[in-house]
């Protein structure tokens, strides 16, 4: 049997068993089972984009009756994934993963969230009938808040998991600058293992960014994280009492990309794929018409098919080689900045927000 794109069709059995083979690392770089074993895994991932198109119609439907709202699309590297089965003391299996496919939307409110996530359970076929992940009502420890629905997409005879998360302007903004954070120090903060294990700086940087979350709950008249429960004037405190606090803020403004981005389009599209290439410090933009939704998750997937190759895009045509992109529905510039597949955005906007608590 194959899948849409002509090659062999991947089951999810099939992709459990690769997946325990890349789970335990790459052996030797001549390891023939292993770059066997991730050609598989390209495979299983390949045959998400269709379900997770799918459901990208409908995020981007949902967005269209929201009121500055933004939608994104998006495929997981190959190299988060591996990194996901192969994090220590825990047991993600290839074949259930529920975000190689994945939608975003962003809003500007809690209330919108709930309208969201009630019209898109509503319109999807949710895991088992009813997976819906609600972060915002119970944080995780992290200080992460979210909203997640876990599809589950028919195609090709089998099912694919796709995430959709919904989440407000302020709850991204906060991940945002957490996995920035991650980037300065090298370290993977979002992960329960590294938390676990976490002393020193790390613990203190762990203990930043949950307090802070806490303080835009209180924002957002939403529960607070775990442990760190209290009013604005005790979380500021806590704030200032870090050792961490003021040189945190500074490393994550000075690592603030500047970006340099290509002529926006002058017209009224709604839709756009950008594509980034870090090593040059560039930003390119292409435009679509709402109605040429086809259009533009065809032309993503040539980007991202071209991204997976080690290497990048990079090609005698002098086009950059871009290693991130993301296809987005906004408004204005100022909406699609949200989206932006650096960090610069919503850095400044995190740092802003905590400037004002400790000034």
């Amino acid at each position: 049997m194959t899948s849409d794109n002509g090659m062999p069709y991947i089951s999810r059995n099939r992709a459990n068993t690769v997946g325990r083979l890349l789970s335990v690392g790459q052996r030797c770089d001549g390891d023939a089972d292993y770059a066997q074993a991730m050609v598989i895994a390209q495979q299983w991932r390949a045959q998400h984009v269709e379900p997770t198109e799918r459901c990208f119609a409908k995020v981007l439907e949902c967005s269209q009756n929201i009121p500055q709202s933004v939608a994104t699309f998006r495929m997981k590297r190959m190299i988060s994934i591996v990194r996901k089965i192969q994090r220590p003391n825990t047991h993600f299996k290839l074949g259930e993963l529920d975000d190689i496919g994945g939608c975003r939307l962003i809003v500007e409110s809690n209330e919108q969230v709930e309208q969201a996530a009630a019209w898109l359970a509503a319109t999807l076929p949710l895991k088992h009938g009813s997976a819906d992940k609600d972060y915002i009502t119970r944080p995780q420890s992290s200080g992460y808040r979210s909203r997640h629905l876990l599809c589950n997409v028919t195609s090709d005879a089998a099912s694919y998991h796709v995430e959709v998360q919904i989440r407000t302007r302020l709850q991204h903004c906060w991940s945002t600058a957490v996995e920035a954070a991650g980037e300065i120090y090298g370290t993977e903060y979002k992960s329960p293992v590294v938390r676990a294990d976490a002393a020193g700086d790390d613990a203190q940087r762990i203990r930043f960014f949950a307090i802070v979350s806490s303080l835009f709950a209180l924002e957002e008249d939403t529960s607070q994280v775990p442990g760190f429960t209290g009013d604005r004037t005790t979380l500021i405190r806590q704030l200032h009492d870090l050792d961490c606090t003021r040189g945190l803020l500074d490393d994550l403004r000075a690592a603030v990309d500047s970006i340099f981005v290509a002529d926006m389009p002058d017209t009224s599209s709604e839709l756009f794929l950008l594509k980034l290439s870090r090593e040059n410090q560039y930003l390119d933009v292409e435009d679509f018409r709402v109605d040429d939704l086809e259009e533009a998750l065809r032309r993503y997937d040539a980007v991202e098919r071209r991204i997976e190759i080690p290497g990048g895009v990079g090609s005698a045509n002098g086009e950059f080689a871009y290693d991130n992109a993301v296809l987005v529905y906004a408004r204005n510039a100022e909406q699609l900045a949200v989206a932006y597949p650096n960090y610069s955005t919503n850095v400044c906007y995190f740092l802003n927000k905590v400037e004002t608590y400790l000034n």
